[in-house]
């Protein structure tokens, strides 16, 4: 189990922070950073384990090691404040509390149970419980919350003179989840809270958008070099230039949303503020960028001017209104990115293999030499615009099943899979 730091006081932990210091008429004494080293796991989609390390590794996160869908980190509280805002592939951070065989339901309520949560969170925190991962033995997803909840409960009420939490399944203080691998299970606090693909800044959106984690980690897989001319031909409500432009200029994802250990009782404010400043001061804004997309329906290219203009008016992200296929957006483009129909959630079947063969006359005619990544789940589609499995990378979008296509061009052989 990790010790972490609380009230060793159970009245007062029992309390929340704010309450303390308004019933003693002073303020609240300000939590000493935590030197410790403490474990966590980042999560993620599957195939963005390395984008996600590699990542981590910039922000100066030790990396332990890499497994399905999450990797494996020990910081301390600067680092698991510094991963969540600073993050662009992760889903959540998750700080570990307690690791245990678990046979059964009941093992789950016993281990919960025993837990110190008053030292972690205050009792009028409102929870969320989740469970992650598979177990042979833990198969009932409701019950297994069930009983983590009642082991919670039970701990609040011995403690607190019969207080307890209240379960807040929308709008949350505090995440838990509850993780499980074969016989294992993890019981741990998701310091992110709110997933980290939610940016704030993606208010409005068109038809079937791409979640921004997604979009982030294509542009790191795609090979482009965070410099070069980059063009998106369909390029809906914007999120790949959204999230290209933040990649180019340095700037943090999640530096102005809210997070789940701001609820917890080891929150340190001061902390907090000084990592945002700290990456906050990593910000360039490259000179000569451009930024380009192409978008057919007016009403999602207005909803991608609006976003740019109220979250990113600095940015040199330009729209061209129209077909791609009518569309030249002249010489110099190095890299290009998209996320076109699938004819899976848009489109239908019969205009797909048509629009991705435009694609392909596109990619040839305006991206001579450089690199071009394509998004679809519409596999059988992919060879109409050069794509090919052997070339491509798995990444779930949601339920579907995606491929990130890469290809680069040559003037000797402008369609060469790469």
């Amino acid at each position: 189990m990790i010790v972490t730091r609380g009230n060793e006081n159970n009245s007062l932990s029992c309390r929340h922070p704010d309450t303390l210091s308004k019933s003693n008429n002073m303020p609240a004494p300000a939590p000493a950073p935590d030197p410790e080293r403490l474990p966590g796991f980042v999560l993620c989609r599957g195939g963005l384990e390395e984008v996600v390390e590699e990542e981590l590794r910039e922000l100066e996160i030790e990396v332990v090691g890499r497994h399905k869908r999450a990797v494996e980190i020990t910081t301390n509280l600067a680092g698991f404040y510094r991963a969540n805002m600073g993050l662009r592939s992760a889903l959540n951070v998750l700080r570990p509390i307690r690791s245990f065989n678990a046979r059964n339901y009941d093992l789950l309520y016993y281990q919960s149970r025993k837990t110190n949560w008053h030292k972690l969170f205050p009792v009028d925190a409102r929870l969320r419980i989740d469970v992650k991962g598979h177990s042979p033995k833990i198969t009932h997803t409701r019950y297994a919350i069930h009983r983590v909840k009642d082991g919670i409960t039970d701990t609040f009420r011995k403690l607190c003179g019969g207080v307890r939490p209240s379960i807040e399944k929308r709008d949350p203080d505090v995440h838990i989840v509850v993780y499980l691998e074969k016989h294992r299970a993890t019981l741990a606090l998701d310091m992110s809270g709110t997933p980290l693909f939610k940016r704030g800044y993606r208010i409005e959106h068109g038809e079937a958008p791409m979640k921004e984690d997604l979009a982030a980690g294509i542009l790191s897989l795609s090979g482009w070099d965070r410099r070069s001319p980059l063009l998106d031909p369909m390029c809906g409500s914007g999120t790949l230039l959204f999230e290209a432009w933040m990649m180019a200029a340095g700037i943090a994802p999640n530096l102005h949303r809210g997070f789940g250990f701001e609820s917890l009782l080891d929150y340190d404010e001061a902390l907090h503020v000084a990592e945002k400043r700290k990456l906050k001061a990593r910000e360039t804004h490259p000179e000569n960028l451009r930024l380009l997309g192409i978008e057919i329906d007016p009403g999602t290219g207005s909803t991608m001017e609006r976003i740019r203009d109220r979250y990113f008016p600095k940015s040199p992200i330009q729209l061209r209104r129209g077909k791609f296929q009518n569309v030249n957006p002249g010489p110099g483009f190095g890299a290009l990115v998209c996320n076109p129909p699938y004819g899976l959630r848009s489109g239908t079947e019969a205009e797909i293999m048509p629009l991705y063969s435009d694609l392909g006359t596109f990619l040839r005619t305006y991206l001579r030499e450089g690199s071009a990544a394509v998004y679809t789940a519409n596999h059988d589609a992919a060879g109409s615009f050069g794509g090919s499995q052997s070339s491509s990378i798995p990444l779930l979008n949601g339920s579907l099943e995606g491929r990130l296509y890469r290809l680069k061009q040559t003037q000797d052989d402008p369609v060469r899979s790469g």
